[in-house]
């Protein structure tokens, strides 16, 4: 009795949890109608674009010129401009050093009175050989002897008053070596020597630099060269306003500043170890000395030191019919995923004119309109289902 309560027991449990599967647990096609469902991806639109492809690089400011300010003359120093200290500024001719004269003086007094001495005795000659031409015509037969006439004797006179006029110009010139002048515009980087100081020939007094203009050194690759429009060997005639533009920015003082520039030469070399070519820009006044040149650059609030750090962005060429996608819709080997009219994905190869870190420029390969996955899926498959969603604008 007892073992046939607990079989109808055990049946009757058996037949709950089945009731309960069958009521709990949704049918098999359902599952399956979930599973297989397209998973969502998110996409956008081809658009061909007139984009210009600007080029960056960097570099560190530069004078256009710098030299080292040398004596042509020894001597003891006298005076040194106020202006000649470091970072000073000075004008193209002002006086930035002397030194003591007075032997140079001596010197071009005694080349004068050698030079009117050559003159008097030169002067002495020709009467001579005027009187002897005058006796030769009057008593002399025949042609007549150089010598008679005097002629070498006038020849060296003439050739002594030469040579001491020469030595009074060399005189003068030591002379004038003895106020060492500016050769340009520009600013002392540093000055070596001071009052006092006894100084030989070809002592170096201190460095300098222009200030009328200020160069950078722009590394560009290879590959970036393509995208800017400007020629190995440009015309040296074209003017100013033609070459290729370049901003550039840097923090200084504390605050960001912009200085505006123009690309006008390369170096013409090629880096052996960076595989880089070197384009020079210039920054007309970068000191804002002459506001009538370039007020751009003075008007901006900061002055462009020589060796500041500097960001470069050089203006690039102009591009038609090319079409900008997010760095995430490229796939390996430069293809895209396109979504097709019945939602399924169609993998295509691309030409691509210019990789960045954001974004990638396609030249060829897509047409406009097309819907471009750029995110949902991890590994897309050609023909895969998809189900295609526009990210918001």
């Amino acid at each position: 009795m007892r073992r046939q309560l607990f079989i109808a027991l055990l049946i009757a449990i058996v037949g709950l949890l089945v009731a309960l599967v069958l009521l709990y647990v949704p049918p098999e096609a359902d599952q399956q109608e979930d599973t297989i469902k397209p998973p969502p991806v998110q996409f956008i639109r081809a658009k061909f674009e007139r984009l210009r492809l600007d080029v960056r690089s960097q570099g560190r400011v530069m004078a256009q010129t710098e030299i080292d300010l040398v004596t042509g003359v020894s001597g003891n120093i006298i005076k040194v401009s106020p202006s000649f200290v470091s970072g000073g500024f000075f004008k193209k001719g002002d006086l930035l050093v002397s030194i003591d004269p007075a032997e140079y003086d001596l010197r071009v007094a005694q080349a004068q009175a050698r030079v009117m001495e050559a003159q008097y005795q030169l002067t002495r000659e020709e009467a001579e050989a005027e009187q002897a031409r005058e006796e030769w015509q009057q008593l002399g037969q025949g042609k007549p002897n150089p010598l008679s006439l005097r002629i070498p004797q006038l020849k060296e006179k003439k050739a002594k008053l030469a040579a001491e006029q020469e030595e009074l110009k060399n005189a003068r010139l030591l002379r004038q070596r003895t106020d060492i002048r500016a050769p340009f515009n520009g600013r002392v980087r540093n000055k070596d020597v001071g009052v006092g100081q006894y100084i030989d020939d070809g002592t170096i007094l201190g460095k300098i630099y222009s200030s009328d203009m200020a160069e950078i050194r722009l590394p560009v690759s290879m590959q970036e060269l393509a995208f800017i429009d400007f020629p190995d060997a440009p015309d040296q005639s074209q003017p100013a306003a033609a070459h290729t533009a370049v901003t550039l920015t840097a923090q200084y003082q504390g605050q960001p500043y912009t200085w505006m520039g123009r690309i006008v030469r390369s170096e013409g070399v090629v880096d052996s170890a960076t595989g880089m070519l070197t384009m020079v820009a210039q920054v007309p006044d970068p000191f804002g000395l002459d506001a009538g040149k370039d007020a751009r650059n003075k008007h901006n609030g900061a002055v462009l030191p020589v060796g500041l750090f500097v960001e470069a962005n050089i203006a690039g060429r102009w591009f038609d019919d090319v079409m900008v996608l997010p760095e995430s819709a490229l796939l390996k080997n430069n293809r895209v995923a396109v979504i097709d009219a019945s939602d399924r994905l169609r993998l295509r190869g691309v030409t691509i004119l210019r990789r960045e870190r954001e974004r990638v420029i396609i030249q060829a390969g897509l047409h406009e309109g097309e819907r471009i996955l750029i995110s949902g899926l991890h590994h897309p498959v050609d023909g895969m289902a998809v189900t295609p969603v526009e990210p918001a604008p």
